[in-house]
């Protein structure tokens, strides 16, 4: 049974792999700087493995890192690299680096970025640690010596807090994300010593000790201190939505504009700052507010995994929009489309009724057009089929329905040359024909961009909006033919 990490993130591509293409040698130049990177087949829950270099980090002992793709900022202010105090937005797969693979955390599977405040983790370590040597080296100075006050007063010294235990890792993401820039993934091998120590941990996450880890790290954005003054756990809620409401705005200004890449960031931003410990403590209006924002952020990120062709993500966002608007027709549609291209046609075709069902009177050009699409792929693969194994079954008579109909159209056209009224109704009703077909493709592009438009804060999809079942009479004709058709419907 895979575990539900693979069940969330199912990969297409999942290859049996060679250990020499996919664990370079160390700091190895013949090797590109970005390869490729998959789920193994014999470990759909990762870790993950990649083709690129192995690079040694300059001054951090036992870093390695393996660039999975380059980084790009939404604008010239994110090109750089983190400073201090800076927020660093992020999402990372953990895993030991043994035997076990066992995964040590996951931001990625529960759809929840990460802020980091960059370098906070690695100034409160090296305080303890520095205390903490200072302490001992003082006791060891005592050692055979009369006691005195000053002595006493400096092995009683407080020392500082350590790293929080479920922030131990904390520490090596700072030295990863020291190397990357906004918009770039990669895969870091962080040694024992930057994690959870020689000691490990034995609650959660739950790390076996000098157990080193191999992390699967994406900077998704960075705001500096100025921009980010406040850490999300001291905000108020007034503050976490008011920064969720300029990130979404900001996300769907970029995507009408056609940055993708770009918009995705922002939305991902924005549903870090709504985490499930916030949303459990809400309740009445504040919770509906917060839904109302969170609803349409996984939507649009579903739209923007579907425009960048990554399938899996677009279902797994559009999946997450339905758990919180069971009858959301753009999330039906969306995945529907992305499962299409799948290859899942059953799932997809139960997708885009869904979505027809639950469009404004029954009625969607955009998705009629995508039911269409997949129902004629699958009479092309039928007939396919008919044509390569039809003589095996002793279907001699048999001929291919579209040999038919040229035959027919053959001998009609042969009359037709002989009367030449019939002729000029022919030309006509082909006239007809063409102009209709237009006037759909208009009906679909017009739907279809629709479809594919940002979704807004507290519309027609806000969660426990009751969306009406049309009377039979008010339904379109599109509609009426697909359920005469047996194509869905009630």
């Amino acid at each position: 049974t895979q575990s539900s990490r693979a069940r969330a993130f199912p990969h297409a591509r999942l290859v049996v792999m060679s250990r020499d293409t996919w664990n370079p040698e160390v700091d190895d130049t013949s090797v590109p700087l970005v390869g490729e990177w998959k789920y193994p087949v014999d470990r759909p829950s990762g870790p993950v493995v990649c083709s690129s270099r192995v690079v040694s980090v300059l001054g951090v002992e036992g870093l390695r890192k393996q660039t999975m793709r380059l980084g790009a900022g939404p604008d010239a202010s994110q090109t750089g690299k983190p400073t201090q105090n800076a927020t660093c937005f992020v999402h990372y797969d953990m895993w030991q680096a043994n035997d076990t693979h066992q995964e040590v955390w996951s931001t990625r599977r529960e759809s929840e970025a990460h802020q980091i405040v960059f370098g906070d983790a690695s100034r409160v370590h090296e305080a303890f640690e520095n205390a903490t040597t200072m302490t001992n080296e003082a006791k060891r100075g005592s050692q055979g010596l009369k006691e005195n006050n000053e002595t006493s007063l400096q092995t009683n010294r407080p020392v500082p807090v350590p790293v929080h235990s479920k922030r131990k890792h904390h520490v090596g993401l700072d030295a990863c994300l020291a190397t990357m820039a906004p918009g770039e993934r990669s895969l870091f091998r962080i040694p024992h010593q930057l994690a959870y120590g020689e000691l490990g941990n034995f609650s959660f996450p739950n790390v076996p000790p000098a157990c080193d880890l191999i992390c699967d790290l994406e900077l998704i954005g960075v705001k500096s201190a100025a921009d980010e003054p406040v850490a999300r756990v001291d905000m108020l809620y007034e503050e976490r939505i008011e920064r969720v409401k300029k990130l979404r705005l900001e996300g769907n200004a970029l995507y009408r504009a056609g940055d993708f890449t770009s918009a995705q960031s922002q939305y991902e931003m924005a549903l870090s700052f709504l985490t499930d410990d916030m949303l459990m403590q809400l309740h009445g209006r504040y919770l509906d507010e917060a839904n109302s924002e969170k609803l349409p952020a996984h939507l649009n990120l579903s739209a923007c995994f579907l425009h960048q062709q990554r399938y899996h993500e677009c279902i797994d966002q559009a999946s997450r929009a339905l758990a919180m608007d069971s009858k959301n027709a753009k999330a039906f549609y969306r995945r529907g489309r992305a499962r299409q291209v799948l290859g899942q046609d059953d799932d997809a075709r139960s997708d885009l009724l869904n979505a027809l069902k639950n469009a404004p009177g029954q009625e969607d050009a955009a998705t009629l057009h995508a039911l269409r699409d997949l129902e004629t792929e699958q009479v092309k693969q039928a007939r396919a089929r008919k044509r390569t194994f039809g003589g095996l079954f002793g279907h001699e008579n048999g001929t291919d329905g579209e040999e038919s109909d040229s035959a027919g159209d053959a001998f009609s056209d042969d009359n037709d040359d002989d009367d030449e009224a019939l002729k000029i109704e022919k030309m006509n009703a082909r006239q007809k024909k063409v102009t209709r077909l237009a006037k759909r493709d208009r009906r679909v592009l017009e739907a279809e961009k629709k479809m594919d438009d940002v979704d807004e804060a507290g519309g027609n999809n806000e969660p426990g909006v009751v969306h009406p079942e049309p009377f039979l009479d008010n339904e379109g004709v599109f509609a009426k033919l697909f359920r005469r058709f047996g194509f869905g419907g009630k």
